[in-house]
């Protein structure tokens, strides 16, 4: 299997002007709509093109791959990876599938103790959220929450700037938090190496559990591989469900920090 994420439109433009009128008729349909060779069998994807069956099976050939399930296969291989693809046709292609991932997250709460995260998050001397690419809202999301309840909370890495001297003002008594949702950076794994000496929680996806044994916390959001775009309602939703725990066990201390930050949007005349 390639590792080209666009190794099927690549693979088509290379071959295009030797295709036959058939073939060019394939190429032209998959070039337009590749996520068809996901949600349509072979014979339909003949139909739609007006060819034999026997033709989409040597255009696929054509192209390098063994069959249309090996093909299939590193469409879904790119969409795991975080890529925009189709690999359904959905009705109703947000709710549904959020709703789906919410109560996987359920559960995954329901049978693992948060108590030792809620503590680190409302105890540690300082807490570090790191976050990259897309990651990097919700890093900047949960590092803003968290500052309703409690000080010293930062975000890494500074925008401009590489990581390394964060990591180096990181101590160990630091409580640091990773997400890490579909793209990761290359340096993802070198990052919780680097790390390994911390109390560390990784937010991910469900292809970020390769990480597990990196991090002292995981938590795992399952994310939908049918829509074409990702739908970051259950990240952000566990990242509620974290830092209201963490409210509820600072208590009174939170309330003080919360109260602080109203007067000063106030006395600072900052919101409506």
């Amino acid at each position: 299997m390639t590792n080209n994420n666009h190794s099927l439109t690549d693979r088509i433009n290379r071959h295009y002007a030797d295709l036959t009128a058939n073939s060019r008729r394939l190429a032209d349909y998959l070039l337009l709509n590749p996520e068809k060779v996901l949600i349509m069998s072979t014979n339909e994807i003949a139909e739609s093109c007006a060819v034999s069956k026997t033709s989409v099976s040597r255009f696929i050939r054509r192209l390098g791959y063994a069959d249309h399930v090996s093909l299939r296969n590193e469409l879904l291989e790119v969409r795991e990876s975080g890529e925009p693809v189709l690999t359904a046709i959905q009705e109703d292609c947000d709710f549904h599938q959020d709703i789906q991932g919410l109560q996987q997250l359920k559960k995954q709460l329901e049978s693992t103790s948060l108590q030792p995260i809620t503590t680190l998050l409302a105890t540690a001397p300082r807490i570090k959220v790191i976050g990259y690419r897309n990651s990097y809202p919700l890093a900047m999301h949960l590092r803003q929450q968290l500052m309703q309840c409690r000080g010293h909370v930062e975000l890494l890495p500074v925008p401009g700037q590489t990581i390394g001297e964060d990591l180096a003002s990181i101590d160990e008594d630091d409580f640091v938090v990773i997400i890490g949702i579909r793209r990761r950076v290359k340096k993802f794994s070198k990052l919780l190496e680097q790390l390994q000496h911390n109390k560390v929680l990784l937010i991910t996806d469900q292809s970020g559990q390769k990480y597990a044994e990196q991090a002292t916390h995981l938590l795992v959001c399952h994310m939908n591989n049918e829509t074409p775009l990702d739908s970051y309602a259950v990240p952000s939703s566990l990242i509620a469900h974290l830092v209201n725990n963490t409210y509820q066990l600072l208590k009174g201390n939170a309330t003080k920090v919360s109260s602080k930050i109203s007067a000063n949007y106030a006395n600072l005349n900052e919101l409506e």
